[in-house]
Formats: structure tokens, C-alpha cells, sequence
């Protein structure tokens, strides 16, 4: 009788390394997969407060500028500064290795250009990244304007919606 490993030997096998892009580009295309899903559904919950809870909905849209209970906190605009450089990054690079998968898809000698095709894709997404990164972090160098106005001369959250004065 041929020896077969129980359960969790076969877990622990499964995912030890085995080697070469191809393992390292399937794990890093299903993680960008799961940010970029993990994204939707907290952008659809956000967006079901824009109707539900207005309020609500403008202290959120205020806390990823770095307000919250009227304070700037600068480390709050960075976290999602940084979240938002991660969600782009994993939309880039999941589009580019999309692209790399369709092409074994439909050139089946493909799959032996395997390294040379996930290089092509390092490039694109670096050639992409690295001027994003410098967009989304350049505000980050100064203070917002919302910060420098004194309070009497900012401007008042937007709470729901305003009836526009009638021409009579």
C-alpha cells in the first residue's frame, strides 16, 4: 500500500514554496484580486451612506482627508494616502498580469516565456508606479487649505440636501 500524508501534511506541502515566478505572480495576482474586492466593498458601503446617512457620510469623507472631531491629523492622511497608493497598485498590477495570463491563454507557447513575460509586466507596473507614487504623496508636502483657513472662514460641511430658493 502506497503512502499517502494525512491532512495538515498535505496543507504544510501545499504551501511551501515550490519555486519561479509562476507561483510568486498566481499569489501576488490573487492578493491585488482580494485588495481590489476588499476596496468594493467598502466603497459600496460608503456610498450607501451618501443616501442613508448624510451625515454620517461627510464625517467619513472628512476622516480620509485627516479630519476628525474638526483636528487635522497628519498621520490619518497618510494611512490613506498610503491605502489609496496600495489599492492603485494592485489595480495596476492585477491588469497587467491579467494580461500575461490571457496571453498563455491564447499563444500556448507562452508558458516558456513565463519569466520573460512576468519581467515585461515588472516593467509596465513600475513604469507606472513610480510617477503614481510621486502624484499621490506631492499634496502630502504641505498642509491643506481646509487646515490654514481660520474657523469662522472655512467653509460649513455640506449636511443633506438644500432647497434652492424659489424665483418669486
Amino acid at each position: 500500500m502506497a503512502y499517502r500524508p494525512g491532512t495538515w501534511e498535505r496543507i504544510r506541502e501545499g504551501l511551501r514554496y515550490g519555486g519561479g515566478v509562476g507561483q510568486w505572480s498566481w499569489l501576488a495576482h490573487r492578493l491585488t484580486g482580494l485588495g481590489i474586492l476588499l476596496f468594493l466593498i467598502v466603497h459600496i458601503v460608503d456610498t450607501f451612506l451618501v443616501v442613508a446617512y448624510p451625515e454620517t457620510y461627510d464625517a467619513t469623507v472628512a476622516i480620509y482627508g485627516g479630519m476628525y472631531n474638526s483636528a487635522y491629523y497628519w498621520p490619518l492622511r497618510w494611512a490613506f494616502r498610503l491605502g489609496e497608493l496600495g489599492l492603485i497598485a494592485s489595480v495596476v498590477f492585477h491588469a497587467a498580469n491579467g494580461v500575461r495570463i490571457v496571453l498563455f491563454d491564447f499563444w500556448p507557447r507562452g508558458a516558456r516565456h513565463q519569466r520573460a513575460l512576468f519581467w515585461g509586466v515588472m516593467v509596465v507596473f513600475w513604469a507606472i508606479m513610480i510617477p503614481v507614487t510621486i502624484a499621490v504623496f506631492a499634496p502630502l508636502t504641505t498642509t491643506p487649505e481646509h487646515w490654514k483657513m481660520p474657523a469662522a472662514e472655512a467653509p460649513a460641511p455640506a449636511s443633506g440636501l438644500v432647497a434652492a430658493p424659489s424665483g418669486r
